[in-house]
């Protein structure tokens, strides 16, 4: 079955800036191998929108490029216009292609309005789309970037009303944006190339006493909640943070103020690989400050369960209950954080880590999601 994939992630080739997200690639790539796993490599096409800051914070014109098996759709590179050109040279493209199964991951809406499109030349045609994450502000005014943002995400979801499966990461997103049930079906995340590896190299490596913490230095992800806690509590291993974002002048103070938390910035997928492969600790928090947790999952929380130390996270919506009880969560204002770290070398069992790694393998695949979809559009 000739099938498409529409993505937005940065090619390999290209240092990642501050419009990529390492965890978005790694999904996104994911998916792509699994389509062309179950559907064969030379039936699958997939294209992207390679992110980047629009100018004159990012290059005017982001260029047209192929690696492997994806093309990178060039457009201009200025706000609101460049994902209309998107969306005109991807409409295009699809209509020369004649595939039988368009998936696309998350929401846009000129991209949405040119899928819907494409089914008034190509009526069987099944649309699918993966819905990883909303930024939905209501409190905020329209006319401000916030406002914008929010509004075109809401109208791009009623326009995703037409497609004809719809695979959101919650059950708020299907009630709160009054999708058809009937066509949905939830599914949190799975385990990338990543976590696979992840799982594999932490098996072969001891643990040391440090905790690793790793991902965008914003509000939502807890980063300024951890390093004041760390310091407040006097923890005595040290905490090792990666990232960038709003937080990052708080964090790098953090750590000019205690020799205990090292800032080691953005770095490559490699590099913190390493780290969180010895890491005891791995942290994954989320809060609902800046977005709606309801509407988000973290994947690196997939990440971080596939490799052997202890998963630390706050009580966060929609935390898998089978993983529950294999993972260590802290109170909302990480107070008990402590008490929490000394308790992991109490509860230290390799059993416990094997029974996490076989959860996740078993019911966090996108293998699964990926068939499921296949099974969906062969029903229609």
């Amino acid at each position: 079955m000739k099938t498409i994939f529409v993505g937005h992630f940065a090619p390999s080739c290209h240092a990642m800036d501050e419009a990529s997200s390492a965890a978005g690639n790694q999904v996104q790539r994911q998916i792509i191998k699994e389509l062309e796993f179950k559907c064969g490599a030379a039936n699958v096409a997939s294209y992207s929108m390679a992110p980047s800051p629009a100018w004159p914070h990012g290059p005017l014109v982001s260029r047209s490029l192929v690696e492997g098996s994806v093309a990178y759709i060039g457009y201009i590179n200025l706000p609101v216009i460049k994902h209309i050109e998107f969306a005109v040279r991807l409409l295009i493209a699809i209509l020369r292609s004649r595939p039988q199964l368009c998936l696309q991951y998350n929401s846009y809406l000129f991209e949405n309005i040119a899928l819907v499109l494409v089914r008034l030349f190509l009526s069987k045609i099944a649309l699918c789309i993966c819905i990883q994450d909303i930024h939905v502000s209501p409190q905020v005014s329209i006319f401000s970037k916030r406002g914008l943002r929010s509004f075109s995400e809401r109208a791009s979801l009623w326009v995703a009303r037409r497609f004809n499966i719809i695979v959101p990461i919650s059950d708020s997103i299907i009630d709160d944006f009054h999708l058809d049930r009937s066509k949905c079906f939830v599914f949190q995340g799975g385990i990338t190339d990543y976590a696979e590896k992840l799982m594999k190299q932490s098996e072969l490596i001891p643990l040391q006493d440090i905790a690793v913490f790793a991902g965008a230095l914003e509000p939502h992800n807890g980063i300024d909640l951890l390093v004041d806690q760390w310091i407040t509590s006097k923890i005595e291993w040290p905490l090792h943070v990666f990232g960038r974002g709003s937080l990052h002048e708080h964090v790098s103070l953090a750590a000019e103020h205690t020799g205990k938390i090292v800032f080691h910035g953005f770095q490559p997928e490699h590099v913190v690989f390493k780290w969180q492969c010895k890491a005891r600790w791995n942290f994954c928090l989320r809060y609902s400050l800046g977005l709606n947790e309801r509407y988000f999952f973290p994947s690196k929380f997939f990440n971080i369960v596939c490799a052997s130390g202890a998963v630390l996270t706050n009580d966060f919506h929609g935390i898998p209950v089978s993983l529950r009880e294999h993972i260590i969560v802290i109170s909302e204002d990480l107070s008990d954080l402590s008490d929490r770290l000394t308790e992991t070398f109490e509860l230290a069992d390799q059993n416990m880590v094997v029974m996490r790694h076989e959860i996740v393998v078993d019911e966090f695949s996108w293998g699964t999601c990926i068939g499921k979809i296949l099974e969906m559009k062969n029903e229609r």
